[in-house]
């Protein structure tokens, strides 16, 4: 059972914004605690974010904060537009200036008046365009977060230009068959007419985002086990091993897999492809990333 969110607002520039959150029954205010932030799709709200995405049921298991911020509408009332400004050029959100970064960066800071938070194990997450948003805040907010985690949103093009002094862990999950987002460059040539462009593909992300933590590195590839001989998709890891030995990046590839979040809610959108049950996205995210960015509980 989903449990239940608590809502906050916070201003910026005189709008009022938006977030929801769960504290998980072991927190106090005492404690120091990880904490996430996930945002969600174009055109979803937070709460449905939080019963996809299942990670209130993970924050209560594992002893984490996390927040599900709300995305305005880039066209006020137009629900499909509400969205991130994740740095696509053409994007509505972009093109309406919506401060987004800075929406992130006050949450975190009032959070952190509010409780205790372990600084050291903040992460950002988040679905298809707010996958997308959650690179561009890691890049843009240095230091910030202890690793990132993102489902079925690539690293929008222009932000390859930004100079970086190295990125967190990232853990990018992708569908291979994905109908609305590129798996990779080439597939945007084919015969397939994708709503979302101007992003780069799953491999190259994790490529570029390897490349400005290591000036060399082995990408090492493995099939998982199927957890499900009744689910025809398969998933696939490809680990970016670094020259001093850490993972930068972790791809998972899940073949079959459509526009859609693993292991979640089992209908989602209906022209958005097959959902995999071989991996339960949320977890995978939270335990790599405890693995890859050397925390513990």
């Amino acid at each position: 059972m989903t449990k239940s969110l608590a809502q906050e607002t916070i201003m910026i520039h005189g709008t009022e914004r938006i977030y929801r959150y769960y504290v998980p029954s072991t927190v106090t205010t005492d404690t120091p605690a990880p904490l996430m932030i996930s945002f969600h799709g174009a055109g979803s709200d937070a709460a449905y974010h939080s019963r996809l995405t299942g990670f209130t049921e993970t924050a209560e298991e594992e002893g984490f904060i996390v927040l599900f911020p709300e995305a305005v509408e880039a066209k006020p009332g137009r629900s499909l537009t509400r969205q991130w400004n994740e740095g696509r050029k053409g994007s509505m959100a972009s093109e309406a200036g919506i401060e987004d970064i800075l929406f992130t960066e006050k949450i975190l800071k009032q959070w952190q008046k509010h409780y205790t938070v372990d600084t050291n194990r903040i992460y950002a997450t988040g679905f298809s365009n707010g996958a997308s948003f959650s690179l561009r805040a890691a890049i843009e907010l240095p230091g910030t977060f202890a690793g990132v985690g993102a489902v079925a949103g690539p690293l929008p093009e222009p932000l390859q230009q930004q100079e970086t002094n190295g990125l967190p862990p990232l853990v990018f999950i992708m569908g291979r068959e994905d109908p609305v987002v590129p798996f990779a460059a080439e597939d945007a040539k084919g015969e397939v007419d994708y709503d979302i462009t101007g992003l780069l593909g799953s491999r190259a992300t994790a490529e570029w985002w390897t490349y400005q933590s290591a000036s060399s590195w082995e990408r090492k590839e493995e099939r998982l086990a199927p957890l499900s001989l009744h689910d025809s998709t398969r998933v696939e890891r490809d680990l970016y091993e670094t020259d001093t030995g850490q993972i930068a990046a972790a791809l998972y590839i899940i073949k079959g897999g459509g526009h859609t979040w693993p292991g979640g809610l089992k209908v989602q959108h209906p022209d958005f492809g097959r959902v995999s049950q071989q991996l339960d996205a949320g977890r995978t995210i939270w335990q790599m990333l405890q693995s890859m960015s050397g925390a513990s509980r």
